[in-house]
């Protein structure tokens, strides 16, 4: 039996109904756990086959208690999905390890690049990317003009984010947090890059998908593109980047040039799509962990597929 557990697992019914589909196609005895705050509320759950409600990764003990279950039930990989948990998770690695549990989840640079957008600015800079001018807020250089973008150094998803386009708006999106980030505001196509890679940072897939429709910061519509320059240069930034597993990668395409802005280092809200043409993550990364070696099949997914999302409803009776 193969156990896997997956934290924070609220809404990712999608990739959980992969991860099942993926190993009953393998013919893989798979027993699947989900961890929640709040487990009679997370509609993923109800698709595992189990759930613990677990403290919130701001309290004390968190980790520890991601040990226990991990311990009690053999798991064998933990899929990390909310970004506030990663450094916490990283600096028990060794302790997930000694118990038999494979961590897929990048090392601390990369986790400490990734969660700190200016850093990430940094890093796409002193690489030779093309990324929009960045500034913390209150270092502002004289060259910046309107429309400017600004969102939290360390956000999620769309909060705080907004485009401004004078002074007042800049005054007024600079309230939202301390740790603001001021960018260079560009417009054009927006892409979310599916990469996976093996845990010697060799890139094994690139899929690029254009953001046909964005909800609260998570793709609603999506759809697979032929783009050879995204795949190369996805490549390259996550090879450089020493990342490992699943990475998803944000750009803009103005029609002369793009612009790399994010890289989050997780499976990404729209990654079924990327199952769905053609990449298996869930066998994959089930090779990974045992040990076995998975060539790169770079450009090997189905083009032009649709992905177009909708709410499902779970009923249930609470005590």
């Amino acid at each position: 039996m193969f156990t896997i557990l997956f934290t924070a697992i609220g809404r990712r019914v999608e990739l959980v109904n992969a991860f099942k589909s993926s190993f009953k196609k393998h013919n893989i005895k798979v027993k699947m756990i989900g961890v929640d705050t709040n487990p009679g509320m997370a509609a993923a759950g109800y698709f595992v086959d189990d759930i613990y409600k677990i403290a919130k990764v701001s309290e004390t003990g968190y980790v520890e208690e991601l040990l226990q279950i991990c311990r009690k039930q053999q798991v064998n990989m933990l899929i990390p999905l909310f970004e506030p948990e990663f450094l916490k998770i990283d600096t028990y690695r060794q302790q997930f390890v000694d118990i038999g549990t494979v961590v897929v989840l990048s090392n601390r640079r990369v986790l400490e690049i990734c969660s700190n957008k200016f850093d990430t600015y940094a890093f796409l800079k002193d690489s030779g990317v093309n990324t929009p001018e960045s500034w913390l807020a209150g270092n502002v250089r004289e060259e910046a003009e309107f429309p400017l973008f600004v969102k939290p150094c360390c956000g999620m998803g769309s909060m705080g984010a907004q485009k401004v386009i004078n002074n007042a708006e800049l005054s007024s999106a600079l309230e939202y947090g301390e740790d603001m980030l001021i960018q260079q505001y560009i417009s054009g196509t927006e892409y979310t890059v599916d990469v996976l890679a093996d845990f010697d940072g060799q890139v094994l897939s690139v899929v690029p998908r254009e953001r046909l429709e964005v909800r609260s910061g998570e793709v609603s519509k999506s759809k697979t593109v032929d783009r050879p320059d995204l795949i190369a240069q996805a490549v390259g930034i996550v090879e450089k980047l020493g990342a490992i597993g699943p990475l998803t990668l944000q750009c803009i395409d103005t029609g002369s040039k793009v612009y790399w802005i994010e890289i989050n280092p997780r499976f990404g809200g729209g990654v079924p799509l990327a199952i769905h043409a053609g990449v298996d993550y869930p066998y994959i990364i089930y090779q990974l962990v045992k040990g076995e070696k998975v060539l790169p099949f770079l450009g090997q997914y189905k083009k032009n597929l649709v992905m177009i999302r909708y709410d499902q409803a779970v009923y249930t009776e609470l005590a």
